[in-house]
């Protein structure tokens, strides 16, 4: 479990040291303007007066700051690494689990040596397996091993030349189990969704072939199946699945909320579970629809709305009755007349379709 106040300050002190090392005096103002970052009096460097500034803001303001450095850094003379950013994404998801690691160290173990007879990198190098799942240089990726002809990792060692008076002595690689080298970079360290990442990747059609990718779903949902999650398909590419470690479903976990919309009311809504992205609305529910199937494959069209509005109010989907019932409940949640020109526009549309 991680101390989630100390998540905060560590996030404070990171956003300070990004945006002193970014800017300058000239350009600091409108960065911060931009941010929603308060103003202080304070003498001193940049790095101390951001320390100040992030020091005072609110843990709500620092959340959406480094959300908003995650989507887009507003500075125009450089922009954040990598490694910091994905030290906000960490941050971030240790702060929105509460600090709770819900896959144990165990099971992460168990894992990682299953897949210690594989190539698990698949059809890619090391680098590019690791680049979308595990920061390059936060975890230590920057002195990767290298792989031998064997298909095992070993240490890069094997230019090196070692001289003893006259004479020179090759220095043999050294071979590093595939458990060891993720406990090294950092493996019981990881939010669930950092090593979700992982697993995600392991699995990916992009680095696997089909038959390897059956094989490794089969044997990495089972062990996480044991920690009540499991391997989901929720896409395809190639006509492969993708997919995504998520929850088990259980009694209590309540209807998936895919899309919310048609909302009278602004809803108001919390996150129940951030790994899973389990969604509740506390507040306006009954003011707003919540389509609860999950995303088709293609678009989600007229056609598929009308017919889920259908079985919702437990009427035909050909009914013309329910469709103009339909159309009128999503004008009732409209501003501005152009926005009901448009949907009348679009059912007309759909109907002569």
């Amino acid at each position: 479990m991680v101390n989630v106040q100390q998540a905060l300050e560590n996030l404070r002190d990171s956003i300070a040291q990004v945006i002193a090392d970014l800017e300058v005096w000239s350009t600091l103002q409108e960065v911060q303007d931009t941010l929603g970052l308060p103003k202080v009096d304070v003498s001193g460097g940049k790095h101390k007066y951001l320390r100040k500034v992030t020091a005072v803001a609110s843990d709500d303001t620092i959340i959406r700051v480094a959300q908003q450095m995650l989507i887009c850094y507003p500075g125009t003379r450089a922009q954040p690494s990598d490694a910091d950013l994905q030290l906000f994404q960490d941050a971030l998801w240790w702060i929105e689990s509460r600090g709770i690691q819900q896959i144990s160290n165990t099971c992460r173990y168990r894992i990682i040596e299953s897949v210690e007879d594989t190539c698990f990198w698949g059809r890619l190098t090391l680098r590019e397996f690791f680049a979308p799942a595990i920061p390059i240089s936060v975890y230590g990726c920057d002195s990767m091993p290298e792989v031998g002809d064997d298909g095992c990792l070993y240490r890069a060692f094997a230019d090196i030349s070692v001289f003893f008076g006259e004479k020179s002595r090759q220095i043999k690689p050294s071979r590093i189990s595939v458990a060891k080298y993720f406990r090294e970079i950092g493996l019981t360290e990881w939010p669930d969704r950092r090593f979700c990442l992982l697993v995600e990747r392991l699995v990916h059609p992009e680095v696997q072939l089909a038959q390897n990718q059956r094989v490794l779903v089969e044997r990495l949902d089972e062990l996480l199946q044991q920690e009540d999650f499991e391997l989901r398909a929720e896409g395809s590419q190639a006509g492969l699945p993708v997919y995504k470690v998520r929850k088990r479903a259980t009694a209590a976990c309540g209807v998936p909320k895919y899309i919310i919309f048609a909302a009278t009311e602004k809803p108001d809504i919390v996150i129940d579970d951030a790994l899973d992205m389990n969604i509740r609305i506390v507040r306006h529910e009954d003011k707003c629809l919540v389509y609860d199937r999950p995303p088709p494959a293609g678009n989600l069209t007229w056609t598929k709305l009308v017919e889920w509005w259908c079985k919702q109010t437990n009427k035909p989907s050909n009914d013309e009755e329910t469709r103009r019932e339909f159309g009128e409940r999503l004008q009732a949640s409209l501003q501005s007349e152009a926005e009901r020109v448009f949907l009348l526009l679009i059912s007309e549309f759909s109907s002569q379709s």
